[in-house]
C-alpha cells in the first residue's frame, strides 16, 4: 500500500468523509479572482483580510518551503431541521456551529495524519480556515467536489454540510484530479437569498451576506438589513438547505459526528437569550462557535430576529434590554420595540428616550417610536 492509500485510508477512519490530494503549486486562478473581488469591495468589513492575504494564501509553500503535496480533507458537520415549538419565539443557528468549535474537532482529528508523515520524515503542517490558506480552491483542485453558485464546496454524495481542512506535506503523494460537474442551470441558492448577497454564480457580496452581519460585523447592523435577517441570530443556512446537491447526502460517520459533543439549541427560545449576563453567555455557547459573536453581538442578533418575527408578546423582554449595558443591545432593543408597535412597546420607548444617554441609542429610540403603529407589522419569517 503506497503511502498516499495509507493516508486515504487513515483520514476515513478518523471520520473524513472526502480526501484527496493535489500539488503544492500555487492555485493561481483562485488568487486572481480572490484579489479581484476584494479590489471591488465585495470583501470589505473583514478585518482579517486583506489583498496581501489573498497572495499569501494562494501559496502552499509560503510557510512549508518543501512543500509537495496539499492533501485536502471534508469532515462533516452536524445537520438538523427540528420543528420550531409554539412556546414562544425562536431564532436560528447555522447548522456548523451547534457542536464544539469546529477548529479544535479537526486539529484534533488531523492530529494522527500528521503523526504518520512525520513519522515517515515528511514536514506536515495544518490548515484550518483560521490560517491562511484558500481552502476551497485546495479541495476543488484535489477532487473532493466542485464551487458551487453559492460559493460553498459541493461534493457528490456528501453534500456541503463539510468543514475543510489542509495538511501541507513534504512527502510526494499521488494527486486527484478535479471533479468535472457544476451546477448546470440551477440557480435555486441565489433566488432565495433574501439579501441578494449572490451577485453572479460563485461570486458573494459580502457586504450583503446574513452570515457577514450576524457573526463577523461587531457593530450597528445597517437598517435596510435588519428586516431581511428573518429569525437568524448565527449565520445562515437557506443557500445550503435549498441546494439539490443536499436533498439526499450520504448519512454521515455517526462516530464523526460525537468529536462535536453535545449539541446546543438549533432554534433557541429568543427570550431566554435576551436575559443572558455574561456568566450565562460564556456557560452556554463558550465551546461552540458562537462564542465568536461575544454577548452583545448575539444579543444585537437577537433583538432583530424578535423586531422580524413581530410577536408583541415579546415587549416585556426587549423593554428589559432597554437597560442593558451595552449600547449595541440597546439601540436595537429599540429598533425591535418600533417594529412591534402598540401601546406598550411607545410606552417603553419613550420612558429609554427619557433616560437614554447614548446619542446613537436616543436616535434609535426616536426613530422606533415614529415607526410605532397600532397594528403589528407582518411577519418575515
Amino acid at each position: 500500500m503506497s503511502l498516499t492509500q495509507e493516508v486515504k485510508r487513515r483520514a476515513t477512519e478518523l471520520g473524513f468523509c472526502a480526501v484527496g490530494v493535489t500539488g503544492a503549486e500555487r492555485f493561481s486562478e483562485a488568487e486572481t479572482a480572490a484579489v479581484n473581488r476584494t479590489r471591488q469591495g465585495l470583501m470589505d468589513g473583514l478585518s482579517w483580510w486583506s489583498e496581501a492575504r489573498a497572495h499569501a494564501s494562494a501559496d502552499p509553500r509560503r510557510a512549508t518551503p518543501d512543500a509537495r503535496s496539499v492533501i485536502a480533507l471534508a469532515f462533516p458537520h452536524p445537520v438538523v431541521n427540528p420543528p420550531s415549538p409554539s412556546d414562544g419565539p425562536r431564532g436560528r443557528i447555522a447548522a456548523y456551529a451547534l457542536g464544539r468549535d469546529y477548529h479544535d474537532v479537526l486539529l484534533e482529528r488531523m492530529q494522527p495524519l500528521v503523526a504518520m508523515l512525520r513519522e515517515r520524515g515528511h514536514v506536515a503542517k495544518t490548515y484550518v480556515d483560521h490560517g491562511w490558506m484558500l481552502d476551497r480552491a485546495a479541495a476543488a483542485r484535489a477532487g473532493l467536489g466542485w464551487l458551487g453558485k453559492n460559493t460553498n464546496l459541493l461534493i457528490p454524495g456528501v453534500g456541503s454540510s463539510v468543514l475543510l481542512a489542509e495538511i501541507i506535506t513534504s512527502a510526494e503523494l499521488e494527486t486527484d484530479a478535479p471533479v468535472k460537474k457544476t451546477c448546470g442551470s440551477c440557480d435555486a441558492c441565489m433566488r432565495v437569498c433574501p439579501t441578494g448577497a449572490l451577485v453572479e454564480p460563485g461570486v458573494l457580496d459580502n457586504r450583503r451576506c446574513i452570515s457577514f452581519w450576524t457573526i463577523e460585523h461587531r457593530g450597528v447592523i445597517p437598517l435596510d438589513i435588519r428586516p431581511l435577517i428573518g429569525d437568524w441570530i448565527f449565520g445562515c443556512d437557506l443557500c445550503q438547505e435549498i441546494c439539490p446537491v443536499n436533498a439526499r447526502p450520504a448519512t454521515p460517520d455517526t462516530q464523526a459526528l460525537e468529536a462535536f459533543g453535545p449539541m446546543i439549541e438549533a432554534r433557541p427560545r429568543l427570550e431566554e437569550l435576551l436575559a443572558l449576563d455574561d456568566d450565562g453567555f460564556r456557560a452556554r455557547f463558550r465551546n461552540s462557535a458562537v462564542w465568536r459573536t461575544r454577548r452583545s453581538g448575539l444579543l444585537r442578533n437577537v433583538c432583530i430576529a424578535l423586531g422580524n418575527i413581530a410577536d408583541r408578546g415579546s415587549v416585556p423582554a426587549l423593554a428589559v434590554a432597554l437597560d442593558d449595558g451595552e449600547p449595541l443591545v440597546r439601540g436595537h432593543a429599540a429598533w425591535a420595540l418600533g417594529r412591534l408597535g402598540g401601546a406598550a412597546a411607545r410606552a417603553q420607548l419613550e420612558q429609554a428616550l427619557r433616560r437614554e444617554t447614548d446619542a446613537w441609542v436616543r436616535d434609535e429610540c426616536a426613530q422606533a417610536l415614529q415607526a410605532c403603529g397600532p397594528l403589528v407589522v407582518p411577519s418575515v419569517v
